[in-house]
This record gives C-alpha cells, sequence and structure tokens, in this order.
C-alpha cells in the first residue's frame, strides 16, 4: 500500500537530485568524498559519513548505494524525514532487491509509529534475505511489536512527557537519572558527549577516532524557575579517561555509588563519601557488593540501603538479561537470587527501579510484548501468594516505538525521570525526558525500610539478622503436601538455600501411627520426595536437601488417649518440617520453627527428642541402603529409626540410633551385622546433617570425637 506513495515521490525526488547536483560548490573531488563517507559509515561515524556522502550526492547525484547510506545514517542521527525520503527513493528504484535498504526503511515507519508501513516493510526484507541473515529474528519479533502498537492504550495518567531541553542533552547519549537525596531540585546523570573527558576511545582504553567510542562522564544540573540550568560534570577526581556513570545513593545521600571502567560492560563500581552539600571529592573506595561489572552485570537500584536490584546474564537465569536481588544484613550483601520466569523473560530485562513500597517493580524490557525496542513495564509482588504479577506495559507516553529505559520516579510519584533515544523529539541518542502524572503513584506514598518481595525479610533495626519464621507444612493426603499455603512456605524457604550457599535444608516428614511402623516410615519418604522436588523446582540446589522421614516414631502429639483414636493428635503429626542447618559458622539467618502449641495432657515427647538429636555432633548407624521399603521384622530390634535421601536419588537409607560416641556407635553396628545387616557403617551427623569424613577433617578440631570417626 506505501509502494504507491513512493511513486508519487518519485519525479519530485529526480528534480530534488539534479538541482542539488548543479549546486555542487564541494572543494573535493568526488571520489573522495566516497571513499571518506563510506569509511565513515563503515565505523559508525554517522555525522561525518552523512556529510561527505551528501556532498558527493550533491556532485554525483542517483548513486543507489550512496543513497542508501545517507538515508540509514540519516536514520542513525535521528532525522526520521530525510530517512524516509532517501530510503522511500532507493527501494522504489532499486526494484526491492536490497533487503537491507527494507529493514532500515520499516525501522523508520517503526519509529515514527506508521505500523503497518513498517509491518509491510518489514515482510519484503523477510522475503528477500537469505535464511541465515543475523537480522531475521530481529524482524519477526518486530513485526510483532508493530501489531501490539496498532492497538496499543495510552497511559491514562501521563499528562505530559516532556524532554528536558539542550541544557541537559546533546547529539550525546545521555542516560542514568538519578535524583538527590538532599535537593529535591538537582539531577544527577551520565553521557557519552563531545566534551566528555576522555574523549573517543577503544575497548582497550586507548584514543581512536575512528573507530572508538565516546567516553561517559558524571554530570549535575539544578532547576530553577526558569528551567534546567547548563549541565556541569564532576570535578576531574570522578571523570576520567575512562567511562564513569553514577549510580546510586545510600539513604542519606552522602555516599555516591558510581561505575568506572574502560567500557560500559567491564569495569568496578566505587563508593565516594560526600558531605550534605552533594560536592563528591574524597578517594574512591571498591563497593564490596555482590555484582561483578567486569562480568556484565550492570544497571543496578540501591533501595534503602538494604536491598540491590541488578541486571545480569550470570547462569541460572531464564535467559539474556535477568534481573537479580540481593539483601544487606549486619553490612554483608547475600548471594543474588535471580527474581524468577515470572519477571524474567528468555529476552533483557534491564534498569530497575523498586518503589518505596518494596512490592512495585518497574523494569525495561525487550520482550515482544511491547512496541517499541525496551518498554518499560510494571510488575507488583504479593506477599500472600509470594509471586511476582505478570508485567504489564506502562503504555503509550511513557512507551515508544524506540529504547525506553531508566524510568525513576521522584520520591513523591507526582513525575519521574525516563531514557529514551525514540526518533523524534530528540537531540541525539538517548536522551532525558521527564514524565509528568495526572495522579501520583501511589506506590511512591508507602515507605518501608526493607524489601517486601525479598524471600527473607529483613528486620528494621541494623544491627540484627534477617529472621524467618517456618511454618510446618500440614496434610491429609498427599495432595496437601503442595497445597498454596504450604507452596509458599516452600517457596520461602527454598530462598534461604539460594542466598545462602552454606545452609542445609532438612525436609522431616512425620507421621500417624496409620499402620506397621516400617509403612509409616516408608510413606514419609514418599512424601518427602514431594516436597524435595518442590524445592528444586522453587531454585534450592538438590545436593544441600536432606530428605528424612521419622514415620511415626517421633510425636508430638498422643495418637491415642484413654485407648481411642485421637483425632487432633494425630492431624498434628501429620507434618513436615523445613530447617535451615549448617555444619560450621554462624548462622546467617534467624528463624523459628512456628509449632502448634500441644496441651500438657496431649503433649509426647518424640518432636522434643528428636530435635536434642539433632544439635551438635551425633553418630547413627546406616543400616542398609535401598531403593524399595524394607519390610524385614529385624527393623523393630533398634530404636530412632529414619530414612533418609536426597531430591532425586532414589535411594533410601536407613538409619538407628543417636550415640554421642563413635565407640557406642560402633557397638551398634556390630549388633546389626549379627542382626542380619552385614553392610552396617557408622555415619556422623552435626546439627542434624550428615557429614563426609573429609568434611570432618576440617571440624575435628571443634568436635575431637570425630577423630576416631575419620580413622574408620
Amino acid at each position: 500500500m506505501f509502494i504507491k506513495r513512493i511513486h508519487h515521490l518519485r519525479n519530485s525526488i529526480l528534480f530534488f537530485l539534479f538541482w542539488v547536483s548543479i549546486q555542487a560548490l564541494s572543494a573535493q573531488k568526488p571520489a573522495a568524498l566516497k571513499s571518506q563517507g563510506e569509511v565513515a559509515f563503515a565505523d559508525k561515524r554517522w555525522s561525518e559519513a552523512l556529510d561527505n556522502l551528501s556532498q558527493y550526492q550533491t556532485q554525483k547525484p542517483g548513486d543507489l548505494g550512496v543513497l542508501s547510506k545517507i538515508g540509514q545514517a540519516a536514520y542513525q542521527l535521528h532525522l526520521p524525514d530525510q530517512a524516509k525520503q532517501y530510503l522511500e527513493f532507493v527501494v522504489k528504484q532499486g526494484k526491492s532487491i536490497n533487503p537491507t535498504d527494507w529493514y532500515y526503511l520499516a525501522r523508520t515507519y517503526h519509529g515514527l509509529q506508521e505500523w503497518e508501513p513498517a509491518i509491510d516493510c518489514y515482510k519484503q526484507f523477510l522475503r528477500l534475505a537469505p535464511a541465515d541473515h543475523p537480522l531475521r529474528a530481529n524482524v519477526r519479533d518486530n513485526i510483532s511489536r508493530c501489531v501490539n502498537g496498532i492497538g496499543a492504550p495510552a497511559n491514562d495518567n501521563v499528562a505530559l512527557v516532556e524532554n528536558l531541553g539542550a541544557k541537559i542533552n546533546t547529539e550525546g547519549d545521555e542516560f542514568a537519572p538519578l535524583g538527590s537525596v538532599n535537593h529535591s531540585e538537582r539531577l544527577y546523570f551520565s553521557a557519552a558527549r563531545s566534551n566528555a573527558t576522555g574523549g573517543v576511545r577503544n575497548d582497550e582504553g586507548y584514543e581512536d577516532h575512528k573507530k572508538g567510542h565516546r567516553c561517559s562522564d558524571m554530570y549535575f544540573s539544578n532547576r530553577t524557575t526558569a528551567g534546567w540550568e547548563d549541565a556541569t560534570p564532576f570535578s576531574a577526581l570522578q571523570n576520567t579517561s575512562r567511562f564513569e556513570v553514577a549510580l546510586g545513593f545510600t539513604d542519606n545521600g552522602q555516599v555516591l555509588y558510581f561505575f568506572r571502567g574502560f567500557t560500559l560492560y567491564g569495569g568496578e563500581i566505587f563508593t565516594d563519601t560526600s558531605g550534605l552539600t552533594d560536592e563528591y571529592k574524597s578517594a574512591p573506595q571498591p563497593f564490596a557488593g555482590p555484582m561483578r561489572p567486569e562480568e556484565g552485570d550492570e544497571s543496578p537500584y540501591y533501595f534503602n540501603d538494604s536491598t540491590l536490584v541488578f541486571a545480569s546474564r550470570r547462569p541460572g537465569g531464564q535467559g539474556g538479561l535477568d534481573l537479580w536481588a540481593s539483601q544487606r544484613y549486619s553490612g554483608v550483601w547475600s548471594v543474588a537470587v535471580n527474581l524468577g520466569p515470572a519477571v524474567n523473560s528468555a529476552y533483557d530485562e534491564t534498569t530497575p527501579f523498586l518503589a518505596s513500597d518494596g512490592l512495585t517493580l518497574y523494569f525495561s524490557s525487550n520482550h515482544v510484548s511491547g512496541i517499541g525496542g525496551y518498554d518499560v513495564f510494571k510488575s507488583v509482588f504479593s506477599p500472600e501468594s509470594r509471586e511476582w504479577a505478570i508485567p504489564v506495559s506502562m503504555g503509550v507516553g511513557i512507551n515508544s516505538s524506540g529504547d525506553d529505559t531508566w524510568f525513576r520516579p521522584v520520591s513523591d510519584g507526582a513525575t519521574a525521570y525516563l531514557v529514551s533515544n525514540k526518533i523524534s523529539d530528540n537531540y541525539g541518542m538517548n536522551d532525558i525526558y521527564m514524565v509528568y502524572f495526572k495522579e501520583p503513584l501511589p506506590e511512591q506514598q508507602s515507605r518501608q525500610g526493607f524489601a517486601i518481595f525479598a524471600p527473607i525479610k529483613a528486620v528494621e533495626a541494623s544491627n540484627e539478622l534477617p529472621s524467618l519464621v517456618i511454618a510446618p507444612l500440614f496434610y491429609t493426603t498427599d495432595r496437601d503436601i503442595n497445597n498454596a499455603e504450604n507452596a509458599n512456605m516452600i517457596k520461602s524457604v527454598a530462598a534461604v538455600a539460594r542466598q545462602f550457599p552454606d545452609i542445609r535444608l532438612l525436609v522431616t516428614v512425620h507421621t500417624d501411627e496409620s499402620g506397621p511402623a516400617k509403612f509409616d516410615l516408608y510413606a514419609g519418604i514418599k512424601r518427602a520426595e514431594l516436597v524435595g522436588k518442590a524445592l528444586t523446582a522453587a531454585g534450592a540446589p538438590a545436593e544441600r536437601i536432606v530428605l528424612r522421614s521419622a514415620g511415626s516414631g517421633f510425636p508430638m502429639a498422643r495418637n491415642f488417649q484413654d485407648g481411642a483414636p485421637n483425632a487432633t493428635a494425630q492431624s498434628l503429626n501429620r507434618r513436615v518440617e523445613l530447617t535451615p542447618v549448617l555444619i560450621s559458622g554462624e548462622m546467617p539467618i534467624q528463624f523459628r520453627l512456628d509449632r502448634p502449641l500441644v496441651s500438657d495432657v496431649m503433649a509426647a515427647a518424640g518432636t522434643t527428642r528428636l530435635d536434642d538429636q539433632s544439635k551438635g555432633l551425633l553418630f547413627r548407624v546406616e543400616m542398609v541402603v535401598a531403593r524399595q521399603v524394607i519390610t524385614t521384622d529385624a527393623l523393630g530390634l533398634f530404636n530412632d529409626i529414619l530414612i533418609e535421601s536426597e531430591p532425586g536419588s532414589g535411594e533410601y537409607r536407613y538409619v538407628a540410633g543417636a550415640e554421642r560416641s563413635h565407640a557406642s556407635a560402633s557397638q551398634l553396628r556390630k549388633e546389626m551385622v549379627s542382626a542380619g545387616f552385614p553392610n552396617a557403617t557408622v555415619a556422623a551427623y552435626i546439627n542434624g546433617a550428615r557429614v563426609s569424613r573429609a568434611e570432618a577433617i576440617g571440624l575435628v578440631k571443634k568436635y575431637p570425637e570425630l577423630a576416631a570417626y575419620i580413622r574408620g
């Protein structure tokens, strides 16, 4: 449909080309202009390429290859009308044989939100491009984005989106807006522009004006009643020959986090202290956090000195850049945790912002559900279900057909900063914009001392460890094991294992007396496997999960009272307990098992006995390792029998005894051999978790009794 419109442009453009050809005044020869322009084009020096090739065009009009490059350079320089003029002419004259021309014409239409012509051009590209063309996947995604754009709703709460103007934005790249903590009318940002301290350098840090990139510096500007003042660069102590990016502040605004590196994708994060004037002058210190910028971690957001959310391509994600989070406890940052598949996708998620309520997360993603490159999305965490909601687009107005990133609401929620490289209303590459809302964002009105979405809720007192209350998983049938309430508890405990790599999880299943003890034991380990599967699905490492069945041997309440079944007691005994344990070191969290109270009349001592056995060093005897239930009556000869396993192993270790000395455990082993268990062996446990002989070597100083166990 757009081909007809192109036809009407042909004669006027031919006349234009003829007119400019007779106006040629360039002192350079055409061949030199073309050569210099094409070299600049190949090096992505778009302004120089456009200048030289345009001069060549005035002297030697009609070269379709040159006209194509002029159109592409104009697109890169955010000159959409010029790009469309040249590229429309080229695809008509070239009889649609060059897929690259169709691609950039499609990108131009896409940038102007002319959705249907963009779709037509993208489809023409797919018809012409070879099957292995590297842009085919991007084009298919862009067709989906254009389809989304046709019916995309506007954000009704947006009153105005305004470019911050020439005092802030240039033909360069402005990004990473950061509001001052102590001065409401001050904006910090970073920019790679012509006057940057580092100039133009390559990835090795050397000056390279042909193939290098402009380095970024840190700037600030104040807003007055007359508008924004000219941007002021940081001092030479902060802005160096490398890339610098301002990242965030501590809550009191007196410590600045910033990035420094030879590229934007490999460097270090530093901290810089200041006074209340926000004048950062001290020698920076490295930031001791969980990010690895030298490996590509990027775009951190610092929340209330206690939570860090950032983007990373590290293993364990959903694909591309994912969002990860870490919490700070007693001055130490925990191991970063992936925010999971509800937030993250196989595409890129980046530039996160966590609202003041600790629940609402904004971020940008280039997922195909958007309309441009990167769109801004919002997801809200539910404390009840402990799950993130499906992300929703922030709508047209905030989102454009370009890349929209670094969405940063200010403290009162009435406005927000936004970075966009939209093709119109733009000074150059990325520009910084201000979004004005009709009504303040409610999530900015609620103040939280910690991130509620985090799997462990940090207590407000900074000198205390984070705390977690772990409720038992009660069940009536096996189907109840993973009901909604239990599933939420499993996810919270799994997060402990993800965050703290030294912690092991004991999964202990208790039953009532539903049949012979040997069958209660076996039914318990099968239920433990269901919990183990759910824990690993929630991200807990299988090698740090211990599955245990206590059967009916360690009851909390008396299953029978006055000779009759006690239904209440039986329901209390049908439960699964999840317990974090360490074999050495200090526990990094506080936790409490939220067991129900049992009256003295009903209480049984079994659970207390098992708790005592899960403290300090203990020896048990492994009777047999099996893959099916053991039914021999010889089991009844021994006390404190458990079945142990690991998720996915399918092996069941029958263990018995609870001995504090290796000698007494060795004597019990001999008795088991005599009772028909020839392969019985002594095993050592610390805090309920089995330890190998290799682990025991490092613990023998604290537990001298392990020396005999190590000798075997």
